[in-house]
């Protein structure tokens, strides 16, 4: 079962990703420091499927110009 605190840091994910997206990097910092600070309140011994990793991945992606 999903809990609902993974629930928020998806939905966070999803906003990172798309302030990304829209070039608004004020708004994705906001939402990286949100999922750090999600990500930092319980341990997880799963690399693979944290959202902040997600993120992560997303900052380091070639961008198109």
């Amino acid at each position: 079962m999903i809990s609902k605190t993974e629930i928020l840091e998806r939905d966070i994910l999803r906003v990172f990703r798309y302030a990304c997206r829209q070039d608004r990097l004020d708004i994705a910092e906001f939402m990286l420091a949100a999922l750090e600070k999600l990500d930092g309140e319980h341990a997880r011994s799963t690399v693979r499927n944290r959202p902040l990793i997600d993120s992560y991945r997303v900052l380091i992606e070639p961008r198109d110009s």
